[in-house]
C-alpha cells in the first residue's frame, strides 16, 4: 500500500508574496543545469512529504542546481532540494527547500510558483571537465555539488519530472506543479559526482535529506519557458483504488 507524507498540509505556510517581476512565461535563453539524485531513508522522506502525496519506491531525493544566465529579472542562480513523490499516478518532485541569490528571484519565485527560497550564495565554476557548485543553505550550512562533465550523453537522458508545491485552494490544501519546458542542448552523464556538506543542524531539512547513496547525476546545457504555477493534473488518481 502506498506510504503518504507525514507533513500535515493544512498547516503547511501559505506562501503568498508580491513581486515587480513580469508574469510568466518565462524565456530562459540559456540555463547550465547540474543535478543530483540519491537514495534516503523512508522516515526521513516521509516527514519531509505532505500528507496528500505519497513516496517514491524507491525513496529518492535530488538537488539541483541552476545558473539562468538571463531572465526577466537578470542572471540569477537557485538551487532547489526536492523529494520524490506521487500524486495519483503523476511523479512529481517536491519541493522540499531552495536558495535563490538575488532578492528578486526569492521574491518572484514565491509569487509566480508558490515556493520560497531563502536568500543566500551560490557559486558555479564550470571548467572543461567539471562542474562545481556550492550553496549557502543557511544556518550556518554549506553544500558542494562536484559533477564530471568528461562523459557527454544524449540528450534525451535528461529528463525532469515537475516541481510540486502545495497551496491553499478554496480552503484546501491542493498539489499544484510548476509546468516548465527545456530544451535540452548539450547532456552530460557524471558519474563520480559527489555531495558534500558543512555545517548545520540535524534539524535542518537539507541534513535531514543528506545523501546516502548516489542513483544518478547529470548536467545540462538548456533553454527553459517556466509556465505559471498551475493545479497538478492527476490522470489515474481515481483508479487507485
Amino acid at each position: 500500500m502506498p506510504e503518504s507524507g507525514l507533513l500535515e498540509s493544512a498547516r503547511l505556510p501559505h506562501v503568498e508574496v508580491s513581486s515587480d517581476a513580469a508574469p510568466p512565461p518565462w524565456n530562459i535563453p540559456e540555463a547550465v543545469v547540474q543535478t543530483i539524485t540519491y537514495e534516503v531513508p523512508v522516515l526521513n522522506a516521509r516527514r519531509n512529504l505532505p500528507d496528500i502525496v505519497t513516496r517514491s519506491a524507491p525513496t529518492y531525493a535530488r538537488v539541483t542546481v541552476i545558473d539562468r544566465a538571463d531572465s526577466p529579472i537578470g542572471p540569477y542562480r537557485e538551487a532547489v532540494l526536492m523529494i520524490g513523490c506521487r500524486i495519483g499516478m503523476l511523479p512529481a518532485n517536491y519541493v522540499v527547500g531552495a536558495v535563490a541569490d538575488r532578492e528578486a528571484a526569492c521574491e518572484a519565485i514565491a509569487a509566480h510558483w508558490k515556493y520560497q527560497p531563502s536568500l543566500g550564495e551560490i557559486s558555479i565554476v564550470r571548467s572543461d571537465d567539471a562542474i562545481t557548485s556550492r550553496i549557502d543553505a543557511g544556518d550556518g550550512l554549506s553544500i558542494q555539488l562536484h559533477s564530471p562533465i568528461t562523459e557527454a550523453a544524449a540528450v534525451a537522458i535528461v529528463r525532469y519530472d515537475p516541481l510540486l508545491t502545495i497551496i491553499q485552494q478554496d480552503g484546501r490544501p491542493t498539489a499544484a506543479e510548476v509546468p516548465c519546458e527545456h530544451d535540452v542542448r548539450q547532456a552530460w552523464l557524471s558519474r563520480g559526482s559527489s555531495l558534500s556538506y558543512d555545517g548545520g543542524s540535524r534539524s535542518h531539512p537539507w541534513i535531514q535529506l543528506r545523501s546516502s547513496n548516489a542513483i544518478t547525476a547529470v548536467a545540462a546545457i538548456e533553454g527553459q519557458t517556466i509556465e505559471a504555477s498551475a493545479v497538478a493534473a492527476t490522470p489515474g488518481a481515481a483508479a487507485g483504488g
